[in-house]
């Protein structure tokens, strides 16, 4: 047994040595390597330092050459780190700038809208004109005077008034003096024919009564009591026909010219008060409305005269658009809405004729010629 045990060591020992030298050529060698390794950085290090010597000489030269050359000379300080939020967009800023923004727009956005629909040009709803009250005037006899001659206008009565009957015209014959003094009468009608003193003498004319005026405006005056008023619709009443129709005509273009959006609707049976500001009786009107045959935007057409819109007559069958006449009010309350004055002739209407067509800010005017 212990010559066994002794062969083992000797066999380690043997193996031992052989490591042990097998080692020590591998130091040497590592020795070797670590010498050329040095000679390799000694190398490296001195052609970084003649490539430093290189580059700063090539700036120094293209600064002398370039004005504008700035040699780079950059050096890290520190390294980036990555922040734990989002430096930009900042939310909350962002938000509060977009929603002032849109307050702003939205601002100007509604005063120009108001400015340009004329609304804001509109006098206040609560200044109207005191109502005029009826006074009975009594009759005052005049001298005789000459027989002028009259023209008959339209005029526009805004409050019930009391009128004298006026006696009839004299006829041609009485006429003949006048015609014999004053020639050109025909060709100046606003002149007042002066008869001479031998046919004053000779012809004794009657003085008229005076016609009672209160509570009669002009045209211009009814447009600016419709302005200042605020009303959303007037009616106009002609009991003499549709002559009297043209006094709603020039007060709609009137209010039109203003700046204030306008449309009148004709419920004449002749469509007087539409013919005149379309040149034609063949458009849709009220009637198609009524009878389901057309729209708003098929009814309603421009003055060709003026900024006014207008809704004549029409061409469906009246009968059938008067059963319905019960859609008036929805009517008119649908064009109040749209428009800043919805201006209504009614041609020789009745008073429960007209109770269809008036609402709030109503104001009715009776033409007489």
């Amino acid at each position: 047994g212990l010559l066994m045990q002794a062969e083992t060591a000797k066999a380690r020992e043997n193996q031992l040595v052989a490591d042990v030298n097998t080692l020590k050529a591998a130091s040497a060698q590592a020795g070797e390597q670590q010498v050329d390794l040095d000679a390799l950085q000694r190398d490296a290090t001195a052609k970084r330092q003649q490539l430093e010597l290189y580059l700063t000489n090539y700036r120094e030269a293209a600064s002398r050459q370039d004005r504008n050359y700035l040699p780079v000379d950059a050096r890290i300080a520190s390294k980036a780190s990555v922040p734990s939020e989002a430096y930009f967009p900042k939310v909350g800023p962002i938000v509060g700038a977009a929603f002032a923004a849109s307050l702003l727009i939205m601002a100007i956005v509604t005063l120009l809208r108001e400015l340009f629909s004329g609304r804001a040009m509109r006098p206040a709803s609560g200044s109207r004109f005191e109502r005029i009250d009826e006074v009975a005037m009594p009759h005052v006899a005049q001298a005789p005077v000459a027989k002028p001659f009259l023209r008959d206008e339209p005029a526009v009565l805004q409050d019930p008034v009391i009128r004298q009957e006026l006696p009839e015209r004299a006829d041609e014959a009485d006429g003949e003096p006048y015609a014999a003094a004053m020639p050109a009468m025909a060709e100046a009608p606003d002149v007042v024919a002066m008869p001479d003193t031998a046919a004053a003498e000779q012809t004794a004319v009657e003085p008229e009564p005076a016609r009672s005026t209160l509570g009669e405006i002009d045209i211009e005056k009814a447009a600016e009591k419709l302005i200042s008023s605020g009303a959303a619709r007037a009616i106009f009443v002609s009991p003499e026909g549709d002559e009297a129709a043209a006094s709603a005509i020039l007060v709609a273009r009137e209010v039109a010219d203003a700046g204030l959006r306008v449309l009148l609707l004709d419920l004449t049976a002749s469509g007087a008060a539409s013919r005149p500001m379309l040149d034609s009786g063949l458009f849709p009107g009220i009637t198609n409305l009524l009878a389901s045959e057309a729209q708003f935007s098929d009814v309603i057409h421009a003055d060709l005269y003026s900024d006014c819109h207008v809704i004549p007559v029409g061409t469906a069958d009246p009968v059938r658009a008067m059963r319905a006449a019960d859609r008036l009010p929805i009517i008119m309350q649908s064009l109040t809405t749209a428009y800043d004055l919805v201006v209504v002739e009614c041609g020789p209407a009745d008073a429960q004729g007209i109770g269809r067509l008036t609402g709030d800010a109503t104001e009715v005017f009776l033409s007489m010629l």
